[in-house]
């Protein structure tokens, strides 16, 4: 297999030598959970996904810690020829399109075969806008079908438009459905989006792992209400690649960073998948230990909903927890327990300790002074509000501040850069 990194800085192919479906027996899936951990490194098999192993000899395989690789996937071959046998179009007939160039935006001509622009290029599968329907429109010779398709893109038609969404209609399935409309295949790429990138956060450090990424993924699937089952795009083409394939993936800068000065103390909180950059911080600081530096305190936060189905790195964090590197450890599994349990809870439970590491000059605690440490969140949108609230109370209840104040405190963190999310 070849892995092509594109960093926005170069662009490079890197030889692979496996990727391994592997035995049940092999894999380590988080059980009853729809989490799963892929290496893109190594022999043997990590989760559903399996490892793939880069080649030593190439060194160009560059991303920084914190950052995102986005998978450019494929569809399913078999299905689009399904399709294009279905729209009477030849697979292999040859055809010039016109696509953005991936650093300057510039439009550039791709000689491509129909075949190839479907599976690789043209989100076929995914979610049409309103604006398909009203462009589609233009191409039905049906007269009840062109008013159909401009209703639907309507505001008198928002509900059934909305219902299409729910339904998860794809591209394919409204051609399917008003077969008057009948687009060339060059008009069918001027009003069918490309595939986008799906964006995983790297779960590892490359001082760690010089040539090889990590990588945390949730399966997206989902039941429509007509009750089929439904495979999100790249969770499909992930789980279908074998040995031989090319991945063409793109690095991409995050706003998860960590402080220049290692010395620096970070709080992070994450939920599921939110532990992949986490887990790349925390391999950065071990390179820097185990070469002799000095490290500052580390305090992690981890929510899921279960213990036994989705500690994800579990081991390694219990590890990391016992040598002393990570300093606070705050585990919180919703379903455990009769009453739900969340990282704010957590954080409430040892504000005092949350104090010490973020505060600054203006919190008075009982050793003197914080140690202007940085806090991360990463995951879900919907707790980020009771995390601030979480912090803001441990300023009042344990730095010495009034609410008013305590709120200027964070405040004053973002504009640091030292308070920090990625949600989503």
């Amino acid at each position: 297999m070849e892995l092509e990194i594109d960093n926005g800085r170069s662009s490079s192919k890197i030889k692979v030598d496996k990727f391994n479906q592997g035995s049940n027996s092999q894999r380590q899936e988080k059980r009853g959970s729809n989490l799963f951990e892929s290496e893109m490194n190594g022999n043997g098999t990590n989760g559903k996904l399996g490892k793939t192993q880069v080649n030593e000899e190439r060194k160009n395989l560059l991303y920084d810690v914190g950052e995102a690789l986005g998978v450019h996937g494929h569809n399913d071959e078999k299905a689009c020829i399904l399709f294009l046998n279905w729209y009477g179009q030849p697979i292999d007939d040859i055809i010039a399109i016109k696509l953005k160039g991936p650093k300057d935006g510039a439009p550039r001509v791709h000689v491509r075969t129909v075949l190839q622009v479907f599976v690789q290029i043209l989100d076929l599968f995914g979610r049409p806008s309103k604006r398909f329907y009203e462009q589609l429109s233009h191409f039905a010779r049906d007269p009840k079908e062109k008013d159909r398709l401009q209703y639907l893109s309507s505001s008198e038609g928002v509900e059934h438009f909305k219902k299409k969404v729910e339904d998860s209609v794809t591209y394919a399935d409204i051609l399917r459905e008003f077969p008057s409309a009948h687009p060339t295949i060059p008009e069918l790429c001027n009003i069918i989006p490309e595939i986008l990138p799906r964006h995983y956060s790297i779960a590892s450090s490359m001082k760690a792992h010089p040539t090889s990424v990590h990588l945390l993924i949730v399966t997206n699937t989902w039941t429509s209400p007509s009750g089929e089952l439904k495979i999100a795009q790249c969770t499909r083409y992930l789980q279908e690649l074998m040995s031989g394939d090319t991945v063409v993936c793109t690095v991409k800068p995050s706003v998860m960073i960590l402080p220049t000065d290692h010395e620096t103390p970070i709080a992070m909180a994450g939920l599921g998948t939110g532990m992949a950059p986490f887990r790349a911080f925390i391999e950065e600081r071990v390179h820097m230990r185990d070469r002799g530096m000095r490290v500052g305190p580390i305090g992690l936060y981890f929510g899921s909903r279960s213990r036994f189905a989705e500690y994800l790195y579990g081991e390694e964090i219990e590890a990391y927890h016992k040598s002393g590197l990570i300093t606070y450890l705050g585990l919180a599994f919703s379903r455990d327990q009769p009453q739900n349990i969340y990282i704010q809870h957590k954080m409430a439970e040892h504000s005092e300790y949350l104090v010490e590491l973020l505060g600054d000059e203006d919190v008075k605690i009982k050793t003197g002074a914080g140690k202007n440490g940085w806090f991360y969140l990463c995951g879900p949108t919907w707790p980020a509000g009771d995390v601030q609230d979480a912090i803001t109370n441990a300023f009042v209840q344990f730095g010495g501040l009034d609410e008013s104040n305590a709120k200027n405190i964070v405040k004053k963190m973002k504009n640091q850069g030292r308070y920090i999310l990625e949600v989503y």
